[in-house]
Parts: structure tokens; sequence; C-alpha cells
């Protein structure tokens, strides 16, 4: 029987994703919580075996509704599925990871009623790759934010080489009326940083967010394929778009410092295009690098704007960036093809 009253809906955009989907679906389909209902939305799969998959699941469990619908991007897909959701919290799981049997009912322990409308439950994750198992912790300390607490939050969230919280929609409960509400600042053109486009207004709306210890329930399968790990030559045109958006959510939320937070986040965004640059098979690495980094407005903000880079790599990214010659470019590319090869 399909729960009449789910206390969580769990949103899977499907796209191409058959052979992770199995161990996906076991893990949600096993949470211990049972008062839930999974909305599967497939985004009008092409390989011809993902989308009779959502079908055959829905037989499988009644708690399960499918949608199949045009493509139209990830950002769409999981719109789509909040359309669909009943329930007061929402979840996103992406089809090709899996999560913990018991997260949903970890995370909802740390739920308040009294803020049902209105908060963020955030747990951790575990980055899964080829040849490298890693544990992420959110970089602000667990506990609960409220109030002034949540305030000095919103005035640190972007800009920083380690985000305090993750802005990613998955391995979290939220509240399905503040994403609802903050669903119109979605702009589908973006496909790099889509998550950062709901969370960003979301978390400056949210009147408690609780970071909960541990919580390392969400298995997220890193992919060659993915945006920032293979080369994109649309990724500086989408850095700009991303730049502009995040800029005019953060004027409309009045926060205070959101032009500071914007300006360290381009430069610290830069990090990822240039490692894309690096990904790069195209000839003359050096010169497109030298090329892109010398732009008058580009090097005006690396330039003006102070970053707080502490690890060895990105500082050795952002040598790159502030004095892109060819011996320190040559260097980096080495060492980023090297990792790529030891970690897929």
């Amino acid at each position: 029987m399909p729960v009449s009253n789910p206390k969580v809906s769990i949103i899977i955009p499907v796209y191409n994703t058959a052979k992770y989907m199995d161990e996906c679906l076991s893990s949600v389909l096993g949470q211990t919580l049972k008062d839930i209902e999974i909305i599967l939305v497939d985004d009008g799969s092409t390989d011809g075996v993902s989308d009779k998959l959502c079908d055959e699941y829905k037989q499988k469990d009644d708690r399960i509704k499918v949608l199949h619908k045009e493509n139209g991007g990830l950002m769409s897909s999981w719109i789509a599925g909040v359309d669909l959701a009943t329930a007061p919290y929402l979840c996103f799981v992406d089809s090709d990871d899996w999560i913990d049997t018991d997260m949903l009912e970890k995370l909802y322990a740390h739920t308040d009623s009294s803020f049902a409308s209105s908060e963020i439950i955030a747990g951790n994750y575990i980055v899964e790759k080829a040849g490298e198992r890693r544990k992420e912790t959110q970089a602000a300390a667990p506990g609960e934010y409220k109030g002034d607490a949540l305030i000095a939050l919103r005035n640190n969230l972007l800009g920083n080489e380690v985000r305090p919280v993750t802005l990613s929609r998955c391995m979290k409960l939220i509240s399905k009326e503040l994403i609802q509400a903050n669903i119109k600042y979605c702009n589908t053109a973006i496909v790099m940083g889509e998550d950062v486009n709901i969370m960003l207004p979301c978390l400056c709306d949210c009147e408690r967010l609780y970071i909960a210890e541990g919580a390392h329930f969400y298995h997220y399968r890193l992919v060659g394929s993915s945006m920032v790990h293979a080369y994109n030559p649309k990724l500086i045109g989408n850095l700009e778009l991303n730049d502009k958006t995040f800029r005019g959510i953060l004027q409309d939320k009045k926060i205070e410092s959101g032009n500071l937070q914007l300006d360290k986040e381009f430069v610290i965004m830069l990090l990822v295009v240039l490692k894309n640059e690096l990904r790069s098979d195209a000839a003359d690495t050096a010169g497109r690098v030298r090329k892109l980094f010398l732009q008058d407005d580009i090097r005006k903000k690396v330039m003006s704007t102070d970053v707080d880079i502490t690890s060895k790599a990105n500082k050795l990214l952002y040598a790159c960036i502030r004095h892109p010659n060819r011996f320190i470019v040559s260097v980096a590319k080495l060492i980023i093809n090297y990792y790529d090869k030891k970690t897929n």
C-alpha cells in the first residue's frame, strides 16, 4: 500500500544510469524509515533500459511514483519531482549514488516539528571513486544553528576553499516549503553549480539548520565524465552565469557580505576552471591558460581579491592563476594527469 502520509519524499532523477540503479534503489527501498515515498523522474533516458527499470521498480513497490519527461537536464528533473512530492521533507538522491539504509531514520530524528516548513538537516558523505574512498564532513561544527548563528553562517557561505556547509541538495533533509519558495531562483541554463542555485537561497531563508555529527550516510559516486572531472570548454562561461545568478540571490536575500562572498567565490571557482583546462588534450595548454587568465576582467578580479588558500594542490593552482607562465602550468598539468590516472 502507498504511504498515505509520508514523512519524507525521496526524489531520484534518472538519465541513462541503468547500471547503477539497482544499487541506488536497493539502498532507498531498504530504508529503516518506512513512511516514505520515492519519486523516480526519468529525464528522457535514451539507453532503452533506464526508463523501463523505473517502471519495473514501480511494480515492485507501491511507494514508488514514476514520471517520464522530455530531457531537460538535472535541475528540471528534480524540480518536476518536487511538484509530485507530498511529504513535508524532501531528500534528493542521484541515481548513480547510494545511501546507507538508516540514513533517513537518523536524519529525521534531528528534525524539529516547530520548524517543519523551514529547516535543513545536513549529513555528510563519502566520495566513492576507483582507487579512492574518502569521507567528507561539513566544515561547520555539528549542532543546531538558529538566529545569530545562522546569520553568521550566511555571511560566509561562499568564497571559501572549503565551504562551511556543502551546497549540495543531496545528503540532507530539506523542508518542502523551503524548496518550493525558492525554485523561482533556479536558472536551468546553469550546468555546473545547479545545486548551489537552490541551496544558496534555501540556506538564506531557513529558520533552522542542523548539522548531524558523523552521519557519513551518502555515497557519492565520482565518475570521470562528470562536469568538473572531465574537460568542458564552456566552463568559464558557466562560471560567469553562476556569478550573475548568485549575486542576484544574495542581493534579494539582503546578505550584507554578498558581493564580497561572490568576489572570493569567483576566484575560488577559477581553480576549477584551471583544472578543467589542464585536463584538455588540445595542444598548447600553457598558451590557452595564459590567454584565459590574462584577460583584463579576470586578471583584475584575481589580483584585487584576497582569498585564503591552504591546500598544497590549490596553492599551486592559485600560483598558476596569478602567474600563468609556461613552467608553472606544465608542472600543474603533470600533477593533475598523474592524480587522474591514479584514481580512475
